[in-house]
C-alpha cells in the first residue's frame, strides 16, 4: 500500500517574526534621520574643585545645545582645557544625559591639572590679576544614535578671576 504525504499545515507567523519586523521597521526610521545636526556645546562656568600634591581639579560646566526636532542621547564624551594658552588638564563628561529635543542641558566635567603646570599658568595671572584669562575647550561627546555617533567640538573665550568662574563665552 502506497502512502501519501501528507500536506503540511499553513504557515502561521510566529511572535518571533512579528518582533524582528517591529525591529527592521523601527531601524529603518531611525535611519531616515540622517538630517540630524550636532548639538552646539559652550563652556558656562569653571569652579576649583580640589587639589593633591600631584594635580588640581576643577569642575566644568558646558551647555548643550540640541537644533533638532529629537532628544539626543548622550552617552559621555571627554574635554581639554588649555587656560592662558599653557598646559592642558583633562577631564570626563558625565554621562547618562538626554538634551531635549530643540532644548538645552548643562552637564558638568570635572578636569584635572599637574602642579607644575597650574603653577606656570597662576605665575602669568598674578602679573596682572584684572587681565581677562583666555581659555579653550576641545573634546567630543558620544551621542546614543549611530547616524551621529562621536561628535567633536571647541569652544574658547575669555573670564575674569573676579568674575567667580562664570564665563564671556566666544564661539571659535
Amino acid at each position: 500500500m502506497h502512502t501519501f504525504p501528507q500536506p503540511r499545515p499553513a504557515a502561521r507567523p510566529s511572535i518571533f517574526s512579528a518582533f524582528l519586523l517591529s525591529v527592521v521597521l523601527l531601524n529603518g526610521c531611525a535611519l531616515m534621520q540622517d538630517d540630524l545636526q550636532p548639538p552646539k556645546i559652550n563652556l558656562v562656568a569653571i569652579y576649583p574643585e580640589s587639589g593633591s600634591m600631584t594635580d588640581l581639579r576643577f569642575r566644568c560646566r558646558l551647555r548643550l545645545d540640541n537644533p533638532n526636532s529629537v532628544a539626543l542621547p548622550i552617552k559621555g564624551g571627554q574635554l581639554e582645557l588649555t587656560l592662558a594658552d599653557r598646559a592642558a588638564a583633562t577631564g570626563q563628561l558625565a554621562d547618562g544625559v538626554t538634551v531635549p529635543a530643540r532644548g538645552s542641558e548643562e552637564v558638568e566635567a570635572v578636569v584635572s591639572i599637574g602642579v607644575m603646570s597650574a603653577v606656570s599658568i597662576i605665575t602669568s595671572i598674578m602679573s596682572d590679576p584684572n587681565a581677562m584669562l583666555r581659555y579653550k575647550v576641545d573634546g567630543y561627546v558620544d551621542v546614543g544614535m549611530s547616524v551621529l555617533g562621536r561628535i567633536r567640538f571647541d569652544d574658547a573665550g575669555e573670564f575674569s578671576l573676579n568674575g567667580a568662574g562664570d564665563l564671556n563665552s566666544t564661539r571659535l
